[in-house]
C-alpha cells in the first residue's frame, strides 16, 4: 500500500490581512525613498547636463547587465523555503562575496574596452569605481532576507529609507562642489558603505564562508540565472541601442523621462511584489486562495496605478516644461510613451512573481526569450529610421503585447475564467478612457498667466490633474455602484481603507 500524500494545510486566515499590512510599508517605503530621489532629481538636473547622466547611464548599464547575468536569485530561494537553516545562510553569503568580487574584476576587465566601443572615454574610470562598489554591495547581511519572509516591511522601510536619506545628503553637496557626473556616481557608494553595518545591526548574523547548501539553493535558482540573462537583454538593449545610434545625450533624455514617467510603477507597483511573492509561496498549493491574491492584487494596482501613468502622459508638457526646464524639452514627447511603457511592463513583473512562486520559471525564461529577440530588432530598427522617440513606441509596442501574453498564460496557470480578469480590469479602463477625454479636449494654454509662465503651467497642471481625476472616480464609482458594489472587488478594498483612515485621524484628533 501507498502512503495517501499528507493533507494541504489550510491557508493562514491572517494572511491576506498581514500581506496588506507588508505591501502598505513596501509602498510606502518605495514612496518615501523615491520622493527623496525624485528632489535628488530635480536639482541635480538644474546643475548637471544631460550628458552627465548620459555617462552614467552608459557606464551603469555594464554593471546592470553583470549584476544580472549573475544574479542566482539566492533571496527567493531564501524567501521560498519552508525552513531555512544556518548554512543555507552561509552558503548564501559566500556565493554572494565571490559573486561581487567576480563582477569587480570583469568591470575593471570591461572598462577600456567599452569606454573605446561608446565612444566615450568618460566612462572607464566611472566603471573602474562602479567596481569597487560591487564588493561593498556584496557584503550586505543575508538574513535580511528573514524580515521579507516574515512580512516585515516596516523594518525595511526604516532601513532603505535611510539608506536614501544618506544618499541625498550625499550626492547635493558633491554636485555643487563637483559640478559633473562624478556626484551621481560617488553618492550612492558612500550611503551604502555606511549602510552596511547597520543592516547586521537590524538583523544580528556573523556570516562564515562555507558551500554546504549548495544543490539546494541551485536547485531553485538556475533558471532564476537563465531568466536574468534574457532580462538583461530585455531591459538594458534600449540604452546600448540608442547610445550607439543616437548619442550619449539621447540616453541622458530617455533615463530622465523614465525617472518621471515610471514613479506610479517603481513607487508603487514594483514594492508590491515583493510581500506578493512571500504571500504566493504560502499558499502555492492551494489554487483558489493563489488566484485570489493574484487577481486582488492586480485589480488593486490597475485600478491606483494605470490612472496615475495616464496621468502623467496626458501631463507631460506641463510636468517637463515646470519641474525639468526647457533644455529638457526633448522629454515632452517621449514622457506619454515611458509612462506607459512602465505601465505595462510593471504589471508584466507582477504576473511573473506568481510563476516564481511555484517553480514555473523554465516557461517563462523561454517565451521572455523569444519576445526579447523580436523587440530587441525592432528597438534596432526604430531608433536607426526614426530616432530616440521611435525606439520608444517599439518599446511601448512590445510591453503592451508581453504583457497581454503574461495575463493569458496567468489564466492558463490557475484555470480561472477570462470573465473573472476582465470584472477585475473594466471598470477603471473605463474611467481611464473618459479621463483621457477629458484632459485631451483641454488647450495647452488653460493657466492663467498669474506672474508668468512658471504660474501658468502650474495652474493648467492643476486644472488638468482635478479634473482628470474627477472624470477618473466619476465613472468608476458609478459602474461599480451599477455592479451591485461588489465586497471583494478593488473599489471595496479601497473605500474600507480610506474608512479605515478617517477613523484614525478622528481618533487622533480626539
Amino acid at each position: 500500500m501507498t502512503a495517501e500524500p499528507a493533507p494541504t494545510p489550510p491557508p493562514d486566515p491572517t494572511l491576506g490581512r498581514r500581506a496588506a499590512v507588508a505591501s502598505t510599508y513596501a509602498v510606502l517605503q518605495r514612496i518615501a525613498v523615491r520622493s527623496i530621489g525624485l528632489v535628488s532629481t530635480l536639482v541635480l538636473v538644474r546643475l548637471l547636463t544631460p550628458q552627465d547622466f548620459g555617462v552614467v547611464g552608459i557606464a551603469s548599464v555594464v554593471q546592470t547587465m553583470l549584476d544580472w547575468l549573475t544574479s542566482t536569485g539566492f533571496g527567493l530561494a531564501l524567501i521560498r523555503m519552508p525552513a531555512v537553516e544556518r548554512r543555507h545562510y552561509d552558503t548564501a553569503f559566500t556565493l554572494t562575496v565571490a559573486r561581487g568580487v567576480l563582477i569587480a574584476g570583469l568591470l575593471v576587465a570591461a572598462a577600456e574596452p567599452y569606454a573605446a566601443f561608446m565612444d566615450e572615454p568618460r566612462v572607464a574610470p566611472v566603471m573602474w569605481f562602479l567596481a569597487a562598489t560591487a564588493v561593498v554591495q556584496s557584503l550586505d547581511n543575508i538574513r535580511l532576507f528573514d524580515l521579507q519572509r516574515s512580512l516585515r516591511f516596516d523594518v525595511l522601510l526604516r532601513y532603505h529609507v535611510l539608506g536614501k536619506v544618506l544618499g541625498f545628503a550625499a550626492v547635493l553637496p558633491l554636485a555643487f562642489w563637483l559640478r559633473s557626473y562624478w556626484a551621481l556616481v560617488i553618492a550612492p557608494s558612500l550611503a551604502r558603505l555606511i549602510l552596511l553595518p547597520i543592516g547586521y545591526w537590524i538583523v544580528p548574523y556573523r556570516p562564515r564562508l562555507g558551500l554546504g547548501a549548495w544543490r539546494e539553493l541551485f536547485h531553485f535558482s538556475k533558471w532564476i540565472f537563465l531568466g536574468n540573462v534574457v532580462a538583461v537583454a530585455d531591459a538594458q538593449s534600449f540604452n546600448v541601442i540608442v547610445g550607439r545610434l543616437n548619442g550619449v545625450a539621447a540616453v541622458g533624455v530617455y533615463q530622465v523621462a523614465y525617472q518621471v514617467g515610471a514613479l506610479p510603477i517603481s513607487e508603487l507597483a514594483a514594492p508590491i511584489r515583493q510581500p506578493a511573492f512571500a504571500a504566493f509561496a504560502r499558499v502555492q498549493h492551494d489554487r483558489r486562495a493563489l488566484t485570489d491574491y493574484l487577481l486582488a492584487g492586480l485589480a488593486l494596482q490597475w485600478l491606483l496605478i494605470m490612472p496615475l501613468s495616464a496621468g502623467i502622459a496626458l501631463t507631460a508638457r506641463e510636468i517637463t516644461l515646470l519641474f525639468l526646464g526647457d533644455r529638457w524639452s526633448m522629454v515632452i514627447g517621449l514622457l506619454p510613451l515611458v509612462a506607459l511603457f512602465a505601465l505595462f511592463d510593471g504589471l508584466r513583473d507582477y504576473l511573473g512573481s506568481l510563476f516564481l512562486a511555484l517553480n514555473r520559471q523554465r516557461i517563462v525564461v523561454v517565451r521572455l526569450a523569444a519576445l526579447t529577440v523580436l523587440k530587441v530588432l525592432a528597438v534596432f530598427w526604430a531608433a536607426g529610421r526614426f530616432g530616440l522617440q521611435g525606439a520608444a513606441v517599439a518599446m511601448l509596442a512590445a510591453a503592451v503585447v508581453t504583457f497581454l501574453l503574461w495575463l493569458a498564460m496567468t489564466r492558463r496557470q490557475l484555470a480561472c475564467a477570462w470573465r473573472q480578469i476582465v470584472a477585475a480590469l473594466w471598470r477603471p479602463a473605463a474611467g481611464a478612457a473618459a479621463m483621457a477625454a477629458t484632459v485631451l479636449v483641454l488647450p495647452d494654454g488653460i493657466g492663467p498667466l498669474l506672474g508668468g509662465p512658471a504660474a501658468a503651467l502650474a495652474t493648467a497642471l492643476a486644472l488638468k490633474a482635478v479634473l482628470g481625476a474627477l472624470a477618473y472616480a466619476v465613472p468608476v464609482v458609478t459602474l461599480w455602484l451599477i455592479a451591485g458594489a461588489p465586497g471583494r472587488s478593488a473599489e471595496a478594498f479601497v473605500l474600507r481603507g480610506l474608512q479605515a483612515a478617517l477613523r484614525r485621524v478622528v481618533r487622533l484628533r480626539q
